[in-house]
């Protein structure tokens, strides 16, 4: 038994799921609300049986545990495999006698952060440290906060180098890369990414080291600069300093958003304990998501406050990001009580941000989160802002914008209270303003915006991930990996595996070998490109021996393998569907029932259409 298989094997994948969401377990399919995207009617199955889970909502996704954590957690492959081997009980071997075994870096990507992170804050204590210091000096930060909260200092990049230290510390060039602590320049060769910069660590809600953010102190441009993406940061899906606020976010039920890293600094320094910061950027609804897990309970409505820079309050991108995540959240954003989470906006007084109106004003910047109003009052007056209500023009262009919003309120007496807030803002009667409006769309359509809706699977159908995650893996793994050999071992064979989906790969490691091979352009690329032990499975692959035969023949045979196994895949696709209709249709509106029954049949279709062609 392989290490995969016998992982999963050991793996209890509603203990794994049920650590992150709120599993309904009373029936033989466990149910929730999916974990990667908002909704209100649970959409989340997870089957114990096969050990895989399924979204049959807006997300149209599924796996099996490691894809779950992979996708959960922001994990390489190889991570949440060890992880879940951890968990199990099972050895995890970083040896072996494989090539691609020999080739694993000596360190992860968070113990090269590590490494890195410590020279950092020895550089900042040093003498050649002083004008860093002044700096956060004179941001109020003392050198003791500044070694609380990870700060340090890149140095310039020519005497002395990250990238030199890193090997000094026998930490492997391919973890420094894949960290991106170090980049390969015009000219070939490899620098440091940070150079001239204050650094400040970024960790996970779990406190694992993931990438810096960087201040530049030389004038240098961008004046902030970020890690740029890892297997194990995406700035859209982190928020800064929440291992050190998840404690008090969960305990206060409340959670404040901030811009910048010194914001959040500030902040705890200060007695904040409950603020984060999106790190320059509009805040997206990955992030809120994050929060309403902390801030939400069953007896309680949570509350995040977004407490944002005067220059950004009313920027395009700004209104665009918040807009988009309250359509995603509907009811928990718009300020109903009945969504599990509130989410309110703050101005600090004076146009300040949050890191000189605490420092000026602890008090005044309290008051101004106690006064923070609603996201969709924020949205409206941020639109009476850009239009002249005064006109007729100026107030269409106002109720056109923000009507939208207001549909997606799916509570008939806030969408009434917001619909009576908005007429009083631009000064027209209640009543004419909703004789102009279009009629309430039904299922919580929005008007003229109703293709936005998040449904169960009507809109958008099922996805190749869920459709193939489903399918009963075993019988087919030969067949799977007869295709993989050939493509490994026949370059010439790869105009044909090209136009190959990646659905029809039920194994997790099947489909991962194959997708990474699609975009690689050698076998050396392939390998250097795949966690350890992908990278040892597609090397036994390669090195499997074939029967002789000239290349017709091996066209064939790719053709035949895709052909039988787009009809396992199309097969699949059926009993999916049944199964949700089964299972899921007490939950759906009749339209979104009419659409899966419709898209039942688009199966059968596929088939007849396959019988024909081998006819």
């Amino acid at each position: 038994m392989s290490l995969v298989d016998d992982v999963k094997s050991r793996t209890d994948i509603v203990q794994i799921v049920g650590d992150y969401v709120d599993l309904d377990t009373s029936s033989r399919t466990p149910k929730a609300r999916c974990p990667f995207h908002a909704e209100r009617t649970p959409s989340f199955v997870v089957y114990p049986e096969s050990g895989t889970w399924h979204c049959f909502g807006a997300c149209a996704t599924g796996g099996d545990a490691i894809s779950f954590l992979m996708k959960k957690d922001n994990l390489s492959f190889g991570d949440a495999l060890r992880r879940l081997a951890d968990r199990a009980g099972v050895k995890y071997d970083e040896g072996g006698n494989g090539a691609e075994r020999r080739q694993r870096p000596k360190v992860t990507i968070y113990e090269a952060n590590e490494v890195a992170a410590d020279w950092f804050r020895s550089l900042l204590k040093a003498p050649g440290g002083q004008d860093a210091r002044k700096y956060l000096a004179d941001r109020g930060i003392t050198p003791e906060a500044a070694e609380r909260r990870g700060i340090g200092l890149a140095p310039d990049g020519r005497m002395v180098t990250l990238s030199g230290h890193l090997k000094s510390k026998n930490v492997d060039s391919r973890a420094a890369r894949d960290a991106r602590l170090v980049i390969q320049a015009q000219d070939g060769g490899w620098r440091d990414f940070f150079r001239s910069r204050v650094t400040i660590e970024i960790r996970d809600a779990r406190g694992q080291l993931v990438g810096f953010g960087a201040r530049s102190l030389d004038g240098s441009e961008p004046k902030y600069l970020n890690t740029p993406r890892t297997d194990v940061f995406d700035k859209s899906s982190i928020l800064y300093g929440l291992n050190w606020a998840a404690e008090s976010i969960r305990a206060s039920g409340e959670a404040v958003i901030v811009e910048g890293y010194m914001d959040a600094v500030t902040a705890h320094e200060h007695g904040f304990t409950n603020v984060v910061a999106s790190m320059g950027t509009a805040v997206t609804s990955e992030q809120l998501q994050q929060l309403s897990r902390l801030v939400g309970g069953r007896d309680r409505v949570g509350r995040v406050i977004l407490c944002l820079d005067s220059d950004s309050a009313g920027a395009e991108a700004t209104m665009r990001a918040l807009e988009e995540a309250l359509q995603q959240f509907g009811a928990s954003l718009a300020g109903a009580r009945n969504g599990g989470m509130e989410v309110h906006v703050a101005r600090p007084s004076g146009g300040k941000d949050p890191d000189e109106a605490i420092r000026s004003d602890a008090d005044g910047w309290r008051q101004s989160l106690r006064e923070a109003v609603p996201l969709i009052e924020h949205l409206m007056d941020s639109y009476l802002a850009l239009h002249d209500a005064s006109t007729g023009d100026g107030k269409a262009r106002v109720v056109q914008a923000v009507a939208p919003l207001i549909f997606s309120v799916p509570s008939d007496y806030d969408r009434d209270r917001w619909w009576t807030a908005l007429a009083r803002k631009v000064d027209v009667p209640a009543e004419r303003l909703k004789s102009l409006l279009p009629r309430r769309q039904p299922a919580g359509g929005r008007g003229g915006n109703r293709s936005r809706q998040p449904r169960v699977n009507s809109e958008r159908g099922l996805s190749p991930e869920q459709a193939a995650a489903y399918m009963d893996a075993k019988p087919w793994e030969a067949l799977e990996e007869h295709l993989l050999v050939m493509l490994l071992s026949h370059d010439e064979l790869r105009e044909f595996g090209l136009p190959v989906s990646p659905e029809l790969f039920t194994d997790t490691v099947n489909r991962e070998i194959f997708t990474a091979w699609r975009t690689a352009g050698t076998l050396g690329e392939l390998f250097e490109r795949l966690d350890t032990e992908l990278a040892e499975r597609a090397s036994q692959l390669a090195e499997r021996q074939l029967p002789p035969a000239d290349q017709a023949v091996r066209v064939d045979e790719v053709k035949q393998c895709v052909q039988r196994l787009t009809v396992q895949y199309q097969r699949s696709r059926m009993k999916l569907l049944e199964q949700l209709l089964e299972e899921q249709g007490s939950g759906l509106d009749e339209t979104a029932i009419e659409d899966l029954r419709k898209r039942s049949l688009e199966p059968a279709e596929a088939l007849k259409q396959l019988h024909t062609r081998r006819v």
